[in-house]
């Protein structure tokens, strides 16, 4: 009995091994951006590898509704099933946001687990500061607490004012969608 459960166990973790290698990553992603494009957001002129368990994705830019609204240098993209992540780096906005936040962002992680299959995790870092943030699938809702850099405490204090602040400096945003 205990030599089939590992034989069985050893079945399941070699066939979730070779779909994490031989998934179509490259197949995926287009779908993806065909999903998207009914929104109104367009991904173009990017440039993708393939690796062994990830897709790499180079020199993005991203309209939305016919608008450009960022390039993004780099992004990777780790399909593992059970813990999926999403990597951007060097985001350059649109100058249209340069009235309400800093145009450059260093990085940007969002993170999918099958534990809490519902959650997405998002880290992000940037001239506007950290933020830390939480999207709820099931109540689609974003709770989002930045940490604020000295640059967008002078300079955007206006949009920051959309922003709770808390008592250690933070500020918190939490929105509907």
């Amino acid at each position: 009995m205990v030599k089939r459960l590992g034989v069985f166990l050893a079945y399941t973790a070699f066939f979730i091994g070779a779909l994490m290698i031989f998934v179509p990553k490259t197949s995926l992603y287009f779908l993806l951006e065909k999903e998207i494009k009914p929104l109104g957001v367009v991904i173009s002129d990017e440039k993708i590898k393939e690796h062994f368990l990830d897709l790499e994705i180079n020199h993005m830019n991203i309209s939305v509704k016919g608008i450009d609204s960022a390039k993004i240098e780099k992004a990777s993209v780790e399909l593992l099933g059970f813990y999926n992540t999403l990597a951007l780096h060097t985001i350059t906005l649109s100058s249209v946001a340069s009235s309400f936040i800093p145009l450059h962002i260093e990085s940007v992680y969002l993170r999918h687990n099958i534990i809490n299959p519902l959650i997405v995790d998002i880290n992000a870092d940037g001239e506007f500061g950290k933020m830390v943030a939480k999207v709820n699938l099931k109540t689609r809702s974003l709770h989002a607490i930045v940490k604020p850099s000295q640059l967008m405490l002078q300079k955007y204090r206006t949009s920051l004012r959309e922003l709770k602040k808390t008592k250690e400096g933070e500020f918190v945003y939490d929105v509907s969608f």
